[in-house]
C-alpha cells in the first residue's frame, strides 16, 4: 500500500481509507468534478464518500462490506486521478 501512495501522491491513508484533497478554483468546477465521476463511480458499482465545501473536495474510499480497502477502491482512485488530470487540470490548484 505505501508503494501505491508514493506512485499516487495525491492520495493519502487516513484510518485505513484512501482520501484525497481537491482544491478548485471556483465552486462550479468543485461542482462538476463531482457530476463527471458519477459515471465512473457507476460503472465499478463503488461510491466514494465525497464531501463538497466551496472550493474544497475530499474523496475518501474503502470498501463497507470487507471493512476495508480493495482492489476497487485503488481502481476509483486512478480512474478520478485520470479523470481530473484529462477533464479538470486547469481548475485544480
Amino acid at each position: 500500500m505505501r508503494e501505491w501512495t508514493l506512485q499516487h501522491p495525491h492520495w493519502d491513508i487516513e484510518d485505513a481509507h484512501l482520501v484525497r484533497y481537491v482544491k478548485t478554483s471556483d465552486y462550479p468546477s468543485g461542482a462538476r468534478i463531482i457530476e463527471a465521476q458519477v459515471a465512473l463511480a457507476e460503472r465499478l458499482d463503488h461510491h466514494p464518500v465525497v464531501t463538497f465545501t466551496y472550493r474544497r473536495l475530499r474523496f475518501e474510499l474503502w470498501t463497507h462490506d470487507r471493512d476495508g480497502l480493495t482492489q476497487l477502491d485503488f481502481d476509483y482512485a486512478e480512474g478520478l486521478d485520470a479523470l481530473i488530470e484529462d477533464d479538470f487540470a486547469e481548475f485544480v490548484r
